[in-house]
């Protein structure tokens, strides 16, 4: 899953985003499996947040400056696990679910998985609608956002902002969750 990251990080420095910079270095999560009552966090749970452990915050800073997609920022291992409580009783999420990426309203794409620590797949809560499974894997959700900035559903627009165009997105999605 490395490569897709390199390749959304890549994709984000071609656009000039200004996440780039201040994308916070990785960090080991698997100390944190306890806290879940599990043995061991899925492995790409574990690798998600080797990736990236959020962004740097600073006055002044937009929305936009932190988003790696439309509207999506990753978040911190620390705020991940503050942000549980706010989502704990959703059927779909269970009771094993970390937040990886969220809104400014609070929609989040979260990694599901049971306690057995296998494998997580992955959520969309959209606040007021209900939770789906968007993706099998971490790996796939990283396999769709690059092939939307490949395809074009994702781009900067004219106001300079990450933005998405849906209709486009859906094709990539269906033929990326497909294939």
């Amino acid at each position: 899953m490395n490569a897709e990251f390199e390749r959304l990080v890549a994709h984000l420095r071609h656009l000039n985003r200004p996440v780039v910079s201040i994308l916070r270095p990785g960090v080991d999560v698997a100390r944190f499996a306890p806290s879940f009552g599990v043995s061991g966090l899925p492995p790409s749970v574990v690798e998600w947040f080797g990736w990236c452990n959020g962004v740097e915050r600073y006055l002044g800073q937009l929305q936009d400056d932190v988003n790696v997609i439309p509207a999506y920022n990753p978040l911190s291992i620390d705020e991940a696990i503050d942000a549980i409580p706010s989502y704990r009783g959703d059927p779909v999420l269970g009771e094993y679910f970390l937040p990886l990426l969220t809104t400014a309203g609070g929609d989040i794409y979260a990694a599901i998985w049971d306690r057995s620590g296998s494998e997580a797949s992955v959520a969309g809560v959209l606040v007021g609608e209900s939770t789906e499974i968007e993706f099998s894997g971490i790996d796939k959700m990283m396999s769709v956002f690059n092939a939307c900035f490949e395809g074009g559903a994702f781009f900067v627009g004219d106001d300079g902002r990450l933005v998405m165009d849906p209709e486009i997105y859906e094709e990539i999605y269906a033929q990326v969750i497909s294939g």
